[in-house]
């Protein structure tokens, strides 16, 4: 097969810094495929007519012998292949890159219907991409590789330790399952050589009893978005924390005679709580002025019945009643109105939890994902008695 091998610049891929990817363009039949170098350089540094870096480039010299090399390997592997796509498979290898394993990943969550997974890891792999270049090979993906990697988490997203800390492990899951599959060896694993950032402790954003009472003070139209977004939060407040996602799916017949009962979505544990009579109230009212499938007109019926389509129309709610969280916390005269978020409710209540009595430390520590992680595992671990007891404490001296 006669085969175009060319190193191209691809400006219209240009980062903000003003530097563009070298790629190697492989054109076949009229069919293009392309594979990165992983080589950034402003537009200046790149000759057109010779296909290669400027000598004005500090690493001109190593530049050139990298693109040259690939170069070969491509043109060596256009003869016995038949399209673009077969050089580019050869030349990657029979596993393919890292860019390809990461994207099977990806699919097979989606195949198994976990939504939220799928999205973190395309994310992943985006900054993946950014960092290092699209089509990486495993041999490029070594633990220098990862640190900057991590640089870029750090310096170019602004992403704290621990986000930075996710993503690297997210890599790591890749390429231990790539390791499960033969397609690296045990040894070529980057991570061996490399350490990751420690995990830091955060700061959890919780808002006192106190403050939690001049939000439900607020006048505001009964009917309005604010009042949702205002009683949804009390709501996830006062019945023990409860995930937005958990808010939106709640019904009218999860509530009796004062009692909370509903299935976790995320972990599918079934939670049974006394409710105070402020959240009794909330559930009573909403009730009788929505009078839908929904305790509160967040979805609407059918939106349940598919998985992908439920998660996408919460993430778009949350993103909502968030920027409606930051107005009421300014009218309520909270402090720093802008990190107060649905998630908040959660902390709160862990933290009055926490300073209400000695049997509830372990109900902060797991409402604050740190080290017992979540809410589930402190509901697993009381009975249902022993759950109304933590909340008579925690409401009796309200």
């Amino acid at each position: 097969m006669s085969a175009s091998v060319t190193p191209i610049l691809r400006t219209s891929k240009e980062r903000d810094d003003g530097r563009a990817p070298i790629w190697i363009r492989i054109t076949a039949s009229r069919k293009s495929r392309y594979i990165s170098t992983s080589i950034y350089i402003k537009p200046k540094h790149w000759n057109d007519r010779k296909r290669e870096v400027r000598k004005s480039h500090e690493l001109a010299s190593a530049y050139n012998d990298k693109i040259r090399s690939l170069r070969l390997r491509c043109e060596k592997a256009s003869l016995d292949a038949d399209t673009a796509q077969a050089v580019k498979d050869e030349v990657l290898g029979k596993s393919g890159s890292v860019t390809q394993f990461f994207e099977r990943f990806i699919s097979r969550l989606q195949d198994r219907d976990q939504y939220w997974e799928r999205k973190k890891y395309s994310t992943t792999l985006n900054k993946l991409h950014e960092a290092l270049g699209e089509d990486l090979s495993w041999d490029d993906l070594t633990s220098s590789a990862l640190s900057k990697l991590e640089r870029y988490c750090r310096e170019e997203r602004d992403n704290n330790p621990n986000t930075t800390r996710k993503e690297l492990s997210r890599v790591r899951r890749v390429v231990n399952q790539a390791i499960k599959e033969k397609v690296i060896s045990a040894g070529e694993d980057p991570f061996l050589a490399y350490e990751m950032p420690e995990r830091v402790e955060p700061d959890r954003r919780s808002l006192s009893l106190e403050e939690m009472k001049r939000l439900e003070a607020l006048d505001l139209d009964p009917t309005s978005d604010l009042a949702r977004d205002r009683d949804a939060f009390l709501l996830a407040f006062y019945g023990g924390g409860i995930r937005f996602s958990d808010v939106c799916c709640l019904q009218p017949s999860n509530v009796r005679d004062g009692r909370l009962k509903y299935r976790m979505m995320k972990t599918d544990n079934i939670v049974r709580i006394s409710l105070p009579d402020s959240a009794t109230e909330i559930t009573e009212r909403w009730t009788e002025a929505h009078g839908g499938s929904f305790l509160f007109p967040y979805l609407k019926e059918g939106d349940d019945k598919d998985p992908v389509h439920l998660r996408k129309r919460i993430s778009v709610w949350n993103q909502m009643a968030n920027r409606s969280l930051k107005e009421l916390a300014k009218r309520a005269e909270i402090e720093d109105p802008d990190d107060v978020t649905m998630h908040v409710a959660r902390h709160s209540f862990g933290d009055l939890a926490r300073r209400r009595g000695d049997d509830l430390y372990a109900v902060s520590k797991a409402l604050g994902h740190s080290d017992l992680k979540t809410t589930e595992r402190y509901l697993a671990a009381f009975d249902d008695d022993a759950i109304n007891n933590l909340t008579d404490q925690i409401w009796t001296n309200e």
